[in-house]
């Protein structure tokens, strides 16, 4: 065999590795194993403004993620969601986390701009306080999911901004159900909120938009964005912000 020959060869082996290397790094691997914490709010200590679907918002959630391998579900409901509660099993389960694994919150109930209600209504949760503890663990991806008027506020810098799709440099994609001066809709005549309906239909797979059973992040915001805005009569506005790549895996349905 001539040198040219071995050259050529060589030369076509390392362009392959080359081209296998570059699809690994393209395509986020799923995680090892993932860690939710749930939270649904239907009533509170004042019985003021009971809501009619947050309760089965987290229980939906939940249900989804117990039916998938390597999870670990934690879900808080009405009276169990306290302030002290809802902190202390955030810090609990993401501590677990190692830098292979994924972190998931989700809420549903009242929020307001910057926070989220608690059942003891005389306390709140701060969003600078959740974006803490999940900056804190070890988990190399980060997730939230939040059903609440004014939720774009989570994002906390700029609130009146109206881009929709990653707006500032957290290392926690938030994925808030509106923007930071609208309302978040359900009806009493549903089992689910907008913005959770939608979101467990594309969790479950409609969101998969090219079909290789797994959901990314901009898959997952599309199906969202576009369901949402035509339920509530282009009313109300998902929001997703943070620093991660369109095509991270959110949920791998294989």
């Amino acid at each position: 065999m001539r040198l040219r020959d071995i050259k050529t060869k060589g030369h076509l082996i390392f362009g392959t590795l080359l081209a296998i290397l570059a699809l690994c790094i393209a395509i986020p691997a799923s995680a090892q194993k993932t860690y939710i914490v749930c939270v649904g709010l239907n009533v509170y200590d004042n019985g003021e403004n009971p809501l009619p679907c947050s309760s089965n918002d987290a229980r939906g959630i939940a249900h989804f993620f117990n039916n998938h391998k390597n999870t670990d579900v934690f879900m808080l409901l009405d009276s169990n969601a306290t302030r002290s509660h809802i902190l202390k099993v955030l810090k609990q389960q993401f501590a677990k986390a190692g830098p292979k694994d994924e972190i998931i919150f989700a809420y549903s109930g009242h929020g307001f701009d910057g926070g989220i209600s608690c059942y003891d209504t005389k306390n709140v949760v701060w969003s600078t306080e959740v974006q803490d503890i999940m900056r804190a663990s070890k988990a190399g991806r980060k997730v939230m999911f939040m059903n609440a008027c004014h939720s774009g506020s989570f994002k906390k810098k700029n609130p009146n901004r109206q881009r929709d799709y990653k707006s500032n440099k957290s290392d926690v994609m938030l994925f808030m159900s509106s923007r930071a001066d609208e309302y978040s809709w359900e009806r009493t005549d549903m089992k689910y909120s907008y913005f959770f309906n939608n979101l467990l239909k594309g969790l479950m797979g409609n969101a998969d938009a090219n079909n290789d059973n797994k959901v990314t992040a901009r898959e997952l915001f599309n199906y969202v964005y576009t369901g949402v805005l035509s339920d509530t009569r282009q009313v109300q506005h998902p929001q997703m912000f943070g620093k991660f790549p369109d095509n991270m895996v959110i949920v791998d349905l294989n």
